[in-house]
């Protein structure tokens, strides 16, 4: 899945990949061609996932998949977009 989002640029991200920023990001690293590549692949794993869980009937244990689901995404993607030395 290609990267859909064609409004402004998010002026909280940096220009530099290399930028040292803060663990709390109040700025964002420029990611790199490879890493917008490999994000886009996440997430479209990531929907194909949600999509089969969503079959499922609705109950605790499908709410608990999709929150885990959702976490696994979040701090995956935080990996990828983490500050690199």
């Amino acid at each position: 899945m290609p990267n859909v989002y064609e409004g402004p640029v998010d002026p909280r991200q940096s220009d530099s990949e290399t930028e040292v920023l803060s663990r709390f990001r109040p700025r964002y690293r420029a990611l790199s061609p490879e890493e917008v590549a490999q994000h886009d692949q996440f997430k479209s794993a990531y929907a194909e996932v949600e999509r089969l869980i969503d079959i499922l009937p609705n109950g605790r244990y499908k709410a608990l998949a999709m929150t885990a689901l959702e976490e696994s995404c979040m701090w995956a993607v935080k990996e990828l977009t983490a500050n690199r030395p």
